[in-house]
């Protein structure tokens, strides 16, 4: 079990990477979704269920084991879903104790502090065995995402195809659909995209990687209650991998990646695309990426028509239903997904709907935007006492 003092070096660490991404992103706005509403009513969500349901979890796996089943290509649980254990749930707690508590940690009830570093210590011990480099976040690795082994880099290099910079800029308009659909099923969430790398190859060249998972192609049980859509994406898994020169390439916590220069279409010179079936991945062909961007863009639209008809009530239910749901990813590994109750809890439900009705963001918020000097001594995800 990690003790207080090393806890607490997670905690300011933490705290820098989520400063960071809030100051990278900003706060999230759309059209459609009250988005930083939801969030805040799916982190409290996950501050009263996630610790029973990580229990429950952990009692069946290791974090070590976890993350060796976890490096692979299509796995449910990688950097995002990872990053998604501490995030919620210490913005959570950070909203408790400054909303109830007025930032007096010391009113933290016992029971929950010993939670949250629970939380931690596994947290801790499954990013450092994911991650190749033994950190725990993309961010302490140097802005690079990488967990698969030399095998799976080997095979991924041997399924690649040399192509044009028109069938680079095609291939990308493809992924993009893919990327709109998955981006819209989640509630504008990137719950289902992930992107991996930069793998170093010979002659300059690095390797990196987009996957999708829990795409809706008309098979097993609905991700989302409202993932059904008459378009049906061929399969419900899908990777993409490139080779680049010349560009530079860097990654942040909640999966993103950034390529300089932004138009790299010409500077990518292999492709190559697979899926999962039948439990096995296999390699499929960079033609057949337009049947998934056909589905895409037909499954978006249907999804866009239905959202477009929802309250702000029922908007803001769904998106923190999404991010709750996103938790299966782990109790998917166990086989206790079925178990578990995915709704939202009524006195979260009953607590926190009204204010988010009203507000687009908790207060808590603002302890982001303080001076440095006082960042330091204080870090945003307030420290565990003692």
């Amino acid at each position: 079990m990690l003790q207080i003092r090393d806890a607490n070096k997670q905690i300011t660490h933490l705290s820098s990477v989520f400063t960071n991404i809030l100051m990278e992103r900003g706060l999230l706005e759309s059209k459609l979704f009250p988005v930083n509403a939801y969030i805040c009513v799916g982190f409290y969500q996950t501050y009263a269920r996630l610790y029973d349901v990580m229990k429950q979890v952990w009692q069946k796996t290791t974090p070590e084991e976890l993350a060796k089943k976890s490096k692979t290509l299509l796995s449910e649980v990688q950097a995002l879903s990872t990053t998604y254990l501490w995030l919620y749930y210490s913005l959570a707690r950070m909203g408790v104790i400054f909303n109830k508590f007025g930032g007096d940690v010391s009113k933290e009830p016992k029971e929950k502090r010993e939670q949250w570093l629970f939380m931690l210590d596994n947290w801790y011990r499954l990013a450092t065995n994911y991650f190749n480099t033994g950190k725990p976040t993309v961010a302490a690795s140097g802005g690079t995402n990488l967990a698969f082994d030399k095998k799976t880099i080997s095979w991924l290099v041997d399924h690649l195809q040399p192509v044009t910079e028109e069938k680079a800029t095609k291939t990308r308009r493809a992924i993009a659909s893919v990327d709109l659909y998955a981006f819209m099923e989640e509630c504008e969430a990137r719950a289902k995209i992930i992107d991996h790398g930069p793998y170093p190859l010979d002659g300059g060249e690095v390797l990196v990687v987009s996957e999708y998972t829990n795409l809706y192609d008309g098979t097993g049980d609905l991700w989302l209650p409202w993932s059904k859509t008459d378009a049906k994406l061929p399969s419900s898994s899908l990777g993409v991998a490139m080779t680049l020169k010349g560009a530079s390439v860097t990654f942040n916590d909640v999966g993103t990646m950034t390529v300089e220069p932004g138009d790299y279409s010409k500077l990518v010179t292999k492709m190559g695309a697979y899926t999962k079936r039948a439990g096995k991945v296999v390699p499929i062909g960079l033609d057949e990426l337009s049947a998934y961007a056909q589905a895409a863009d037909a499954a978006q639209a249907e999804l866009y028509m239905k959202f477009a008809e929802w309250d702000r009530k029922q908007l803001l239910i769904a998106g923190a239903t999404a991010y709750w749901r996103g938790f299966a990813r782990f109790t998917n590994q166990v086989g206790i997904t079925k178990k578990i109750d995915w709704g939202l809890s009524p006195s979260v439900v009953e607590e926190y709907l009204p204010k988010f009705m009203e507000v687009d963001a908790d207060p808590a918020f603002f302890r982001m935007f303080r001076e440095p000097e006082e960042l330091e001594k204080d870090p945003t995800l307030y420290l565990l006492p003692g």
